[in-house]
């Protein structure tokens, strides 16, 4: 399998998720230090606020730029006994995660979420815990993650009406979690949901199920690559 990766794109975002989280701690540390002076309280109270916004940012942004493995190179990874007639875009199209493969388009919407999630039908549910709440302002909400792979779809398909046009491209969205702490219960999904390691197995069966043309694959691949150079 051959794994394409927007590499300016990553380091750009790493690079200010890393500025934001060393400026955010700078004003803190003013903050605290003009605190000592009631002068300057109110200058310390702003620049407190603002350290702390700016912080949470990074950290939180940090979460998906600066941490190892990132989440193409997980993907990445479990995918890796996929063939040869697949290719993994990662962040050089309008949905981050592109899957070209002989059955067409998959957009894999990756959740990095731990804990008890559940999903019925089209309606989506994290458990409370004291661990997820202390951890409320860096890690982003789990929201719907079918409705947020939806929209990337579709993002995607507009995409494929401008610069392909006419050309019918099979498109399927896929919920994937990537966290091995993630416990799923997830029944009736209006889309497929699943964990990173189940990813393959549904990969290869949707591919032994349908193929697309290899004109229109061809076309794909052309067409990702130009977002590539």
């Amino acid at each position: 399998m051959r794994v394409v990766v927007n590499e300016r794109l990553v380091k750009r975002r790493a690079e200010t998720a890393q500025r934001a989280m060393t400026i955010g701690m700078m004003m803190l540390l003013i903050a605290l230090v003009l605190s000592f002076n009631l002068r300057y309280i109110w200058l310390a109270y702003l620049l407190m606020l603002a350290g702390v916004v700016l912080l949470n940012w990074g950290v939180s942004s940090g979460n998906k730029w600066l941490r190892k493995p990132r989440i193409d190179q997980e993907l990445a990874k479990a995918l890796k006994g996929l063939d040869h007639g697949h290719r993994l875009y990662n962040y050089l199209l309008p949905a981050e995660h592109v899957l070209l493969s002989p059955a067409g388009l998959f957009v894999l919407k990756v959740k990095q979420q731990d804990g008890k999630i559940s999903c019925r039908g089209e309606k989506w549910r994290r458990q409370f815990s004291l661990r997820r709440l202390l951890r409320a302002l860096i890690e982003p909400p789990l929201g719907n993650p079918s409705k947020q792979a939806r929209l990337e779809t579709d993002k995607l398909r507009r995409f494929m009406t401008k610069h392909l046009p006419g050309v019918d491209v099979p498109m399927q969205p896929v919920v994937v979690f990537i966290n091995p702490k993630a416990d799923l219960d997830v029944v009736e999904p209006v889309l497929p949901a699943m964990s990173l390691n189940a990813l393959t197995a549904y990969l290869r069966s949707a591919t032994q199920e349908r193929m697309a043309p290899q004109e229109t694959l061809q076309a794909l691949a052309n067409l990702f690559d130009e977002q590539a150079t």
